[in-house]
Order: structure tokens, then C-alpha cells, then sequence
């Protein structure tokens, strides 16, 4: 068979250049009538037009005014009359035409920030799995020729060839173990690439592009987002790709254009214009496995050897790239298997016939080109959410947040907002760039768009940004809400200001009043997973329980204006408040996710072989951190708590860390701050060193408040004094302080409880040991005297103990009439 030559069949081929041309001017046309910006020709014609069905272009251009348009029956709106409104052109493309989008909102917890750093790492991966890989073909060939060796070689040659294949086999060892480093210092994941809109002539158009990068690193991370996709697919109760084999593909998928400009090994640039599938990524994966390509493949080029046309010599060194020949090659092969005698009913051709061609929604036109990536990761987000398959926890979390930031945005409260809490009024509102702020809260860019956001003295450093990251997250998620006004009736609805309203309608809680413990466990595992995303090794969401109330959900958290640098200062000065504002809003994120986890979740049994340390509740933990500043704990000084402190920040970010252990590790700090070789600092030697709290905690300290945020408008300042008088409270701002600090005190008394019974429960453990050590000694028992005091003590505790339930039994009467 010919080159030009294709088999007629179900499976199509790709469109001429004529009609191409046309596709292009129709879709100008319409997107200049509709007020649209159109997607740029090179797209049309090398990622749109090879994909289309048979007859596609003919059935959706007609002429009018001796121009050509898109049939209105063949176009749609997708967020119509909104700034993220998106043109889509409706048809069938190529079952193997596209791509799973990497920018996918299921797998989101499994992508790192786009950092410099990160990339760097990136690159340095992908040499060293080209170097396993060179290596594996060289342990391959030595082991060969050893066996290729004729039984009359000489001694000498059988050494040389044992020995060559030592030598592979050592370096190919040494590869891996190299692999595997680079590996770690990803923490397993990969850099989510930047996608922003394709810029032609200095105005935006309806198509994406990506940073360019080598061939290699495009094909490792496209390969990367597959094996996530596939990861997350596995709750799916069904076989995909039979679904799709049996059934065919019934509802029609959102597919963007995308540009990946790729750098080949002989230093040539190119851009592949791919489609991608914004929603349905699954479905587009299923249906590249069942054709017989990969994702990676379709994107960089098919060997020549899976697409070899009959008559055509096999070329281990060819690579198909063109996406019009590759589909072309695919369609030939299949049709003619299709109609082959005897053809194999579980061939290929068979499997994929209900899959030929797919139903899709093509985005041709944008309203606002630079927020096309939003509107499409808004449709991902809004499937996956409302989907069948259920999110992985974290995944979830992820998906609320950027619903949450999306709607700060639409309601123009985002910039204010962290313009007035997180910069204390220092930048105005209108110096920040939303945008770009919104893309880098959510992970779509690298951080550095937040250093506009740093408190004066903060230097521009992944630690800082990440601080500022999570003071954002914090502040957002839970907003502050002013104080109940004095004169407001006592039913009258409590006015919650300029941000509550956007959070309450994003995630969709109830009414302020309705206070509850549901609200503020869902808006901690939020938290958790946009703080978590910030390190290489994220923690688990449970490791977050209880680190945020109902008081902070209530009246929102006021992040301190000062500095990371500031805040040590203070706190080796002996500042008590300094100190948990430093642990409760800056370290906690670094001890859940760090590579020496401090805070873990409050699961598992006391004897478990792997625990490292104690069980205990993270507010627990974190409580007697603070407590250790004004109540040190023996051999606790402030310098090791300093010490401590500046570890925890910087861990994160060392490339090094303990011989022999993880990067970012330490050695734990002595009572003078230096570092104590030979003793990690784990969690083991945290809970040994700052053992369970069981007494009551006190009110939180909160930074003042420079301005009011409210329902008015912004705060003003002003200069204080200082009167000669208290000023007496009056009974209704006693009555709702008191109320915001039961929310506060039954948290603390829950917690003492539970420390007690925890406390309780190694008593008993303790004891039954000893019993049974004394029955394998075969020693006496204790005397009956001092049997008899055990016994008086153990009476003592019933006492105190049988005093609680009266005590909460008129709690719960008084409670009623609050």
C-alpha cells in the first residue's frame, strides 16, 4: 500500500489543507460576529482539522455574504455571559485524536508548584532515567555477548566478557540508586507545568501554550499525569475501557488546543499543537490504549514500528510526529484489519470500531483569552465535584479551594481582601495583580507572583513565599468577621462583613448562626490540603484535626502583620504571644509535612511497631509547644525552642539533610540552640520532649487588629490613648465574648479528658506488664501494704472522676438556657 493510499472505513482520515483553510476563515468569522477571540490559524490547521470525523469540516461551514461561518447548529457557549464565557464548536473527532489535559483537578495533590527549583529537578530526573535506561540496553548487550560466546573462546575472553557484564550490571545499580535520588527530591511527584493563552501579534487567543522544554520532559510529564490519572481511576466500580469497547463514547467531552513547544535531542524547536481534553481525561486515555499509542507518543512521536503501513520497511530510527500522519497511518492500519478475511474479533480494529469517532466540544473562541485556563479548570472542577467517581480526600479539598478562590475573584473581593489582612493596608488593593495571584494560590504558577504580599523585612525565598502562601490560604478560608455591634437587637441577623458571604456560598455552609463542628473540620482538611501542597512530602489531612475551631470559622483568624524575621526576634527577646502566633500560623505546616513528621494523626495503637513517638491529638501537640515558651518542660530552653523553630522553617528547602536519612532532616537542637549530633530530631524525641498536655489551655493570643473589617466599608486608624479608667464592660459585650470562649473552653475540657483516659490507659498498660514480667520471674507479689496504697490512690482517682458527670449533667442543664 502506498503512501497515499487508505483503506475506506469507519476510522477516518484526516481533513485536506483546503478544507482546513476554510474550517479557519468559518471559525474567525463566527468568533469576530460573537465578539470572541478566535484560536490561532496553526492550531486550526495542525491540531484541530487532521482531528476531525469524516465530512466533519463540510457539515459545520456554510457561506453567507460570500464569506463562510460556522452552522449555528454546530456551535455552542460554555459560561455564557460571563467573563469566562468560551466558544466550542460541536463534532466528532478521531477516537485517537487527543489527549488527557494535565492540568486535570482529580489528581491535583499530585503535582508540585512550578518553581525554578522544581523544573531544575525535573531535568535532572529525565537525564537520569535516559542514563538507567542506556545502561539497561548495556547490561542487555554484555549479558548477550557473554552467552554469544562459542564454547572453544579462551579463558581470557570468557573473564573479559564476565567481567563486562559485571560492570553493567554495577552501573546500571549505581544509575538506579541515582534515579532514585532524583526522585526523593521530588518527593515522588513531578512540577506542574504553566499553561497561559497563546499571544499573537500582542493579543491573546482561545489556545493554550506551556513553557518550552526538552522532548524528553514533556514526554515524562504527560506520561506522569497518565499514570496519576490511572491511580485515581481505580475507585471506578467498572473495566473504562471495555465500557468504552462495548458501548462506544455517549457524552461529549470539552477539548482545548494546546501548544507544547519541545526542544529535540538534536537541538531543533518545534510546536506540537495537540488537543487536550479539559474534561472526559480518563476517557481519552482509554481510548489511546485501546488504539495501541500512548499519551507521550501521540504528543512527542509514534516509533514508526507500531504504525508500519504494509510495504514499508521497518525503521527502528523513525519517529512519526505529525499529528494528520499519525491519525492517517492509524486509519489505514485499522480499516484494513476491519475488512482483512478472518479478521481476529479482539483485534484491534474490532475494539476501537465503536470509538472511530467521538462526540466533542472544541473551545474555537474566548471571551477573555487570559482567563481561558480558569474557565477550563472551573469545568473540570464542576464534573469531578458533581461527578460519579468519588474524589480522593485531598483531591477534594483541592477542588473547593479553587472554587473558593474563583469566587473571591467574581465577587472582586480577593485583592482586598488580602491587600487589607495579609499586607495590614501596606499595598492597596489595586497594585495586586489577581490574576496571577489567583494562578499561584491555586498552583497553576510559581509563587514568586505573591512577593508583592511579604511583610517588610521578608526576603524574596521559596521559605518566605511558601509563609505568605499559607498566610493567604489561612486568611482566606477563614476570613474575619467583625464584632457583633452593640446596638443590634438581640434576633437581628448578625452582620458578617465583606467576606463571609463568598466563603459561605462557595463552599456552601449554612447560616453564620448555626454554629457547628462539621463547618470548621471541613474548613481545617481544606486547609490542610492547600497548606500541604506547598512541601514535597504532604502530610495527611488528619494531621490538621482540630488545629482550627469553630471560633476561628466564626470570627475568622487575623494573620500578624510582622515578619518571619521579625517574629524570631521577638521571640528570643521573650515574647509569649510572638511565640504562638510563630507556632500555631508558621510551624505547624512545616511539622505535619516535613521529612520527619512532629504532628501526626491521632490514629493507630500505642504498641504499633512503626509509630514513632506517642499517640496524641495535633492540638495537643501543638498546645504544648506553646506551653513549653511560659512553662518550659525540663532541658527546654527558649534558644532550643528558637533553634527549633528556624529548623522547621528551613527544612523544607534543604537539599541535605542527617547522613543516611531524608533531605531536609536535622539534628535536634541542645538547651544552648546547637545542633546535638547523633540525636534526629523525630517525633520520638518531640513527644519525649514536650510530653501530652492535660491541663487546660489558655485563650489563644490574637495579633490587634489595625482596622476593622466589616459590613461599612474598610477600617479606619487612628492614634490611641490611654484613660486614667477602665472603661466597664458592658453586658452584651460580655455575653458575646463570653459565648465566643465556651466554643474555646469545651475544645480545652474535651481535650484534658482525653488526655486523661489516654493517660489512664497507659497506667493500666503499665501494670498489666509488670504483672506479667513478675508471673515470668516467678517473683513474689508486692506486700499487701503496698498493694493497700495502690488501692487508696486508685480510690482517690474514682472520687475525682465520679465528680465530672454531675458537674457536666448541669453544664448541659445551664447550656440550654444560653
Amino acid at each position: 500500500m502506498s503512501a497515499q493510499e487508505t483503506p475506506e472505513g469507519s476510522f477516518p482520515s484526516p481533513t485536506n489543507s483546503t478544507w482546513a483553510e476554510n474550517l479557519y476563515e468559518a471559525i474567525f468569522n463566527t468568533c469576530t460576529a460573537e465578539g470572541f477571540a478566535p484560536v490561532p490559524r496553526q492550531a486550526v490547521l495542525e491540531g484541530l482539522a487532521p482531528a476531525l470525523g469524516r465530512g466533519e469540516a463540510k457539515r459545520i461551514i456554510e457561506r453567507r455574504r460570500g464569506s463562510r461561518f460556522l452552522r449555528g447548529t454546530a456551535y455552542g457557549f460554555e459560561q455564557r455571559d460571563t467573563d469566562g464565557a468560551l466558544l466550542v464548536l460541536k463534532v466528532e473527532l478521531h477516537g485517537a485524536a487527543t489527549l488527557p489535559w494535565v492540568i486535570n483537578d482529580r489528581t491535583r495533590s499530585a503535582w508540585l508548584h512550578p518553581s525554578a527549583e522544581n523544573q531544575e529537578r525535573l531535568e535532572e530526573l529525565v537525564d537520569q532515567q535516559r542514563l538507567v535506561a542506556a545502561w539497561t540496553v548495556g547490561v542487555e548487550r554484555a549479558r548477550a555477548a557473554r552467552r554469544a560466546l562459542a564454547s572453544t573462546a579462551t579463558p581470557a575472553e570468557k573473564d573479559a566478557a564476565v567481567a563486562a557484564v559485571e560492570t553493567a550490571e554495577e552501573e546500571l545499580a549505581r544509575a538506579r540508586r541515582e534515579l532514585e535520588a532524583c526522585e526523593q527530591a521530588l518527593g515522588k511527584r513531578r512540577p506542574l507545568p504553566v499553561v497561559r493563552a497563546v499571544t499573537e501579534d500582542g493579543a491573546p487567543l482561545a489556545a493554550l501554550t506551556t513553557e518550552g522544554v526538552r522532548a524528553e520532559v514533556a514526554a515524562e510529564v504527560q506520561r506522569y499525569a497518565v499514570e496519576m490519572l490511572r491511580r485515581r481511576a481505580r475507585q471506578r466500580p467498572y473495566d473504562l475501557v471495555e465500557s468504552l469497547v462495548q458501548e462506544g463514547q455517549r457524552d461529549s467531552t470539552v477539548v482545548v488546543l494546546q501548544r507544547t513547544p519541545v526542544t529535540d535531542q538534536d537541538g531543533a524547536r518545534r510546536n506540537v499543537w495537540r488537543g487536550q481534553q479539559a474534561t472526559g481525561a480518563n476517557r481519552a486515555d482509554a481510548r489511546l490504549e485501546t488504539f495501541g499509542i500512548s499519551a507521550q507518543q501521540l504528543l512527542t512521536g509514534v516509533p514508526q514500528a507500531l504504525l508500519r503501513l504494509p510495504g514499508e520497511e521497518e525503521n527502528r530510527r523513525m519517529v512519526v510526529r505529525g499529528l494528520g500522519e499519525i491519525l492517517r497511518r492509524i486509519s489505514a492500519l485499522l480499516n484494513a484489519e476491519y475488512v482483512a478475511p478472518g479478521r481476529d474479533p479482539e483485534g484491534r480494529a474490532q475494539r476501537a470500531m465503536r470509538i472511530a469517532q467521538v462526540p466533542a466540544r472544541v473551545v474555537v473562541g474566548a471571551k477573555k483569552p487570559e482567563r481561558l485556563e480558569e474557565s477550563l479548570r472551573q469545568l473540570n472542577v464542576h464534573e469531578h465535584l458533581r461527578g460519579q467517581l468519588d474524589y480522593e480526600d485531598m483531591d477534594r479539598s483541592l477542588g473547593l479551594w479553587s472554587t473558593l478562590v474563583k469566587a473571591y475573584q467574581a465577587a472582586g473581593r480577593l485583592g482586598e481582601l488580602l491587600a487589607q489582612e495579609v499586607t495590614q493596608g501596606r499595598v492597596a488593593a489595586g497594585e495586586l495583580h489577581e490574576d496571577a495571584i489567583a494562578d499561584a494560590l491555586v498552583g497553576a504558577r510559581a509563587l514568586d507572583a505573591l512577593d508583592v504580599l511579604l511583610p517588610p523585612g521578608d526576603e524574596v525565598s521559596p521559605m518566605t513565599l511558601r509563609d505568605v502562601a499559607i498566610r493567604c490560604a489561612t486568611v482566606m478560608l477563614f476570613p474575619p468577621v467583625p464584632p457583633r455591634p452593640e446596638n443590634l437587637a438581640p434576633r437581628a441577623p448578625m452582620p458578617t462583613g465583606r467576606y463571609w458571604p463568598v466563603v459561605r456560598a462557595a463552599l456552601q455552609e449554612a447560616s453564620w448562626s448555626q454554629e457547628n463542628g462539621t463547618r470548621a473540620k471541613r474548613r481545617t482538611e481544606i486547609w490542610a490540603a492547600v497548606v500541604a501542597q506547598h512541601f514535597l512530602r504532604p502530610g495527611p489531612l488528619a494531621a490538621a484535626e482540630g488545629l482550627f475551631g469553630k471560633a476561628e470559622v466564626q470570627f475568622g483568624v487575623r494573620p500578624d502583620a510582622r515578619s518571619l524575621a521579625s517574629l524570631l526576634t521577638a521571640c528570643r527577646q521573650g515574647d509569649a504571644a510572638a511565640w504562638e502566633t510563630l507556632v500555631r500560623r508558621h510551624l505547624v505546616p512545616g511539622m505535619i509535612s516535613g521529612a520527619e513528621p512532629f504532628i501526626t494523626p491521632n490514629e493507630g495503637s500505642f504498641k504499633a511497631a512503626d509509630r514513632k513517638g506517642v499517640r496524641r491529638s495535633p492540638s495537643n501537640a501543638v498546645q504544648s509547644l506553646v506551653n513549653a515558651y511560659t512553662d518550659p518542660p525540663q532541658g527546654v530552653t527558649h534558644e532550643l525552642l528558637v533553634a527549633f523553630a528556624e529548623e522547621i522553617l528551613h527544612a523544607p528547602d534543604a537539599g541535605f539533610g542527617v547522613p543516611d536519612e531524608a533531605p531536609g532532616t536535622f539534628w535536634a537542637p541542645d538547651p544552648l540552640g546547637n545542633p546535638r549530633e547523633g540525636v534526629l530530631a523525630d517525633k520520638e524525641w518531640f513527644d519525649n520532649l514536650f510530653p501530652l498536655t492535660s491541663f487546660r489551655k489558655g485563650e489563644r493570643q490574637k495579633p490587634p487588629a489595625e482596622a476593622a473589617t466589616g459590613a461599612e466599608g474598610a477600617g479606619s486608624g487612628g492614634d490611641t490613648v490611654e484613660l486614667e479608667e477602665e472603661i466597664p464592660e458592658s453586658a452584651l459585650a460580655r455575653m458575646t465574648r463570653l459565648r465566643a470562649e465556651l466554643a474555646s473552653a469545651v475544645t480545652s475540657n474535651t481535650e484534658s479528658v482525653t488526655a486523661v483516659v489516654e493517660q489512664l490507659s497507659q497506667l493500666l498498660a503499665i501494670i498489666q506488664d509488670a504483672v506479667r514480667a513478675r508471673e515470668d520471674a516467678d517473683a513474689p507479689e508486692e506486700p499487701a501494704e503496698v498493694q493497700k496504697l495502690y488501692v487508696q490512690d486508685f480510690g482517690k482517682i474514682k472520687e475525682e472522676a465520679a465528680k465530672i458527670a454531675p458537674l457536666l449533667d448541669a453544664a448541659t442543664l445551664a447550656v440550654i438556657s444560653l
